[in-house]
Parts: structure tokens; C-alpha cells; sequence
């Protein structure tokens, strides 16, 4: 057994770059958990920093009378969606509360998962995340992960496409039906892969540099941006956990979209980490407003490695835990058909 001494990096908190240093490499293999560790923690620290001022209450301000209201996004193009939708879904509860079959179809579990799909949508769009995700691309990346991991499966178990169904009349309700069972007819077997497709496009897209600092620079293309990254991860979800819908299928398609997100969302993590240089060193350059005081001492590529350790480690909590969800799930079928 030899030990040899071997050329590995470690990441400083005050340059956010990696720095050369010695480590131990046993039979030939490099130790490298030390050095995931040192990544992880140097971003902790990082982390910290953020949050322990983006908690001060003046911490956006520029001028004395600037308090962090002024941070809230109260934006009519996102308000009154949010307000429509949470209108459409309490019509809806209260129909079926009138047709005596609510707890039937909707139970109060079910309902306290809306509430935290929407407190989510509030949270990613309308609070001070918003704002803080102007200066800083890992505040941004927090932003993308809760339109695609927390809002969407919270509203899918909340079963809003079912409450929304039941905010029209009958005709047209029977009509819908008609249209959404001819499409899984025809649809059906391809539907799974172009679920996928979609969601996996629109993650990669939008973190290329180029896309993203268009949409960070067009309000328009912005707003389009995020609507990609909710309405996939609608359809990628509804399938995703279907086997914990009334249909109690579909736990193969589950783990094929679960297990191939997790690899997706850990490999953009790992390259945004361990990437020697900025890729979105314009959002925090371009930007027309003055920064926070508490933002000034992040460089552009601390940002970037933080951004990357949220999307490889506390988003790839998520679809490991729907995964496990699922597994068990399958695992218990026989048990249920006794």
C-alpha cells in the first residue's frame, strides 16, 4: 500500500476560486471527499453571509427612507393570476362542498397543499427573493428551483386540476373530460418521454448563458422563462406522482422521470460548482442598480458555485424523496391487493 502526493484544489471563500494544494491519494485513487466537503462548506459560509443580510431590514436600501416593503413584488402581471387561480380554486371546493362530495375528492390534506403551493408561488415571485434575484444568480437559481420542485408538486397534490374542473358547468366539464381521456388514448405511450423532453429543455435552455442573460434583460422574455419552468414541471409532476393520485398507476414512468431529473439537476449543479471561471458574470455587472452593501464582497464566481451547490445538494432532496415516496409506494401494492 503507497500513498502518493497528488495536485487537488480547494475553493477560498475570499477569492472564490479554487487554489492548488497537496492531498493523499491511497492505492491510486484520489481522496476526494475533503475536497467536497471544503466546496460545500466554503458555500455554507456563503450562504450564510447572504441570509444573514438579506434578514437585516435594510438591507436593499439605498436611502434612509427605503424600508424592505419596498421589495415585494406587487406587479399586476403577477398578482392577479395568483388571485385568479386561488379564486378558481375555492369556487371550486365550495361546488363540490354544495354537491356533498368534497371530502370524497378533495380531503383537507389536500387542500393545505394548494395553500403551500401558492405561499411557494408567493414566495419564488413576489417576495424579497425576487428582488434579490436581480443581483445574485444563485437568489435566482432559488427562484427557478421553487417554480420547479416546490410549487408544482405542492398545487399537483393539492389536486387543483381537479378542484379547477369543477369551477365550470357540467356541459363543459363532460366536454373537458371527453378531451383530456382522448388524449392519453391517443397520446398516451409517447406522453411520458415528451413530459421529459420538456422539462429537461427547459432547465438546460435557460441556464445557458446566452438565454439566460436575455431573459434577465427583457422583462417579457423573463416572464416567459418562468412560465416554461412552471408549466413543464405541472405536466412533469402530474406525472411524477401519479401513483399517489386516484388513478394509483404509473409508478415505472415515475421513476424513470425522477431518477432522470435527479442525474439532470446534479450534473448542471456539479459543473456549475467545479466550473473555473464565471459563466454569468453579467448579472451582477450589468445591472443598472447600485448593489446591497451586503452583496458587494461576492464575486461573480461565488455566486455561481453557490447557485450550484443549491441545485446539486438541497434541490436533489426533492426528487430523491418523491423517488423513495414512490419506491415504497410500489413496494406496498401486493400488501393493498390482499
Amino acid at each position: 500500500m503507497s500513498n502518493l502526493n497528488l495536485r487537488a484544489v480547494r475553493p477560498t471563500l475570499e477569492s472564490g476560486r479554487y487554489d492548488f494544494v497537496d492531498c493523499t491519494v491511497l492505492n491510486g485513487q484520489p481522496i476526494i471527499f475533503n475536497f467536497i466537503v471544503q466546496v460545500m462548506a466554503t458555500q455554507m459560509r456563503l450562504l450564510l453571509r447572504v441570509s444573514l443580510g438579506l434578514a437585516t431590514p435594510s438591507a436593499f436600501a439605498h436611502t434612509p427612507s427605503e424600508t424592505m416593503a419596498c421589495t415585494w413584488n406587487f406587479a399586476p402581471e403577477v398578482t392577479l393570476p395568483l388571485l385568479l387561480i386561488v379564486a378558481a380554486y375555492v369556487s371550486g371546493i365550495l361546488h363540490l362542498q354544495r354537491q356533498g362530495i368534497r371530502r370524497r375528492m378533495v380531503s383537507s390534506g389536500c387542500c393545505a397543499a394548494f395553500v403551500l403551493g401558492i405561499l411557494a408561488l408567493v414566495a419564488a415571485l413576489m417576495s424579497p427573493l425576487d428582488r434579490l434575484a436581480e443581483f445574485l444568480f444563485s437568489a435566482h437559481m432559488t427562484q427557478h428551483l421553487v417554480l420547479m420542485l416546490l410549487a408544482p408538486p405542492l398545487l399537483i397534490l393539492g389536486r387543483m386540476q381537479t378542484v379547477l374542473l369543477w369551477t365550470f358547468p357540467l356541459r363543459l366539464r363532460r366536454l373537458i373530460g371527453k378531451a383530456i381521456v382522448l388524449r392519453f388514448t391517443v397520446d398516451g405511450p409517447s406522453r411520458p418521454f415528451s413530459v421529459w423532453w420538456l422539462a429537461s429543455a427547459a432547465m438546460w435552455f435557460w441556464h445557458i448563458p446566452g438565454p439566460y442573460a436575455w431573459a434577465l434583460h427583457h422583462p417579457s422574455i423573463h416572464i416567459l422563462e418562468h412560465l416554461s419552468f412552471f408549466l413543464t414541471s405541472l405536466a412533469f409532476w402530474s406525472l411524477a406522482l401519479r401513483p399517489f393520485s386516484r388513478a394509483k398507476n404509473g409508478h415505472g414512468v415515475a421513476l424513470m422521470l425522477l431518477i432522470g431529473f435527479a442525474l439532470e439537476s446534479s450534473l448542471l449543479g456539479a459543473l456549475l460548482v467545479f466550473a473555473g471561471h464565471p459563466f454569468y458574470a453579467l448579472h451582477m455587472l450589468q445591472t443598472s442598480r447600485p448593489l446591497p452593501t451586503f452583496l458587494s464582497a461576492i464575486s461573480p464566481l461565488q455566486d455561481q458555485q453557490l447557485a450550484g451547490l443549491i441545485m446539486w445538494v438541497p434541490a436533489g432532496l426533492v426528487p430523491a424523496a418523491a423517488l423513495v415516496a414512490v419506491f415504497a409506494d410500489l413496494l406496498a401494492i401486493p400488501q393493498r391487493r390482499r
